[in-house]
């Protein structure tokens, strides 16, 4: 017997919120990239390659109705966006 399909939840705040977080992971992904091609050794490019890589399987994890998961990706995505750049 087929499942039936669920409508997905009504999400009761700003769906901005989620474009934010993919936009700013997709920052810090331009990050990894970058710091990818302009590596002085293999494993750095390794490393960064990596990095993105993991990053956007965690981005694509993150339901677009999870406020509070949003919002923890989108400090740290920021968090980390500064640390890369304060850095380079």
């Amino acid at each position: 017997m087929a499942k039936a399909a669920v409508a997905p939840a009504i999400v009761d705040f700003d769906p901005m919120v989620y474009d934010i977080m993919r936009e700013t992971a997709t920052e810090l992904r331009g990050e990894y990239i970058w710091l990818s091609s302009h590596a002085d050794t293999a494993a750095a490019r390794d490393a960064a390659t990596a990095a993105h890589i993991a990053l956007w399987q965690d981005v694509d994890s993150v339901r677009g109705s999870d406020l509070a998961t949003i919002t923890a990706k989108t400090d740290e995505y920021r968090s980390r966006l500064r640390q890369l750049r304060a850095t380079a």
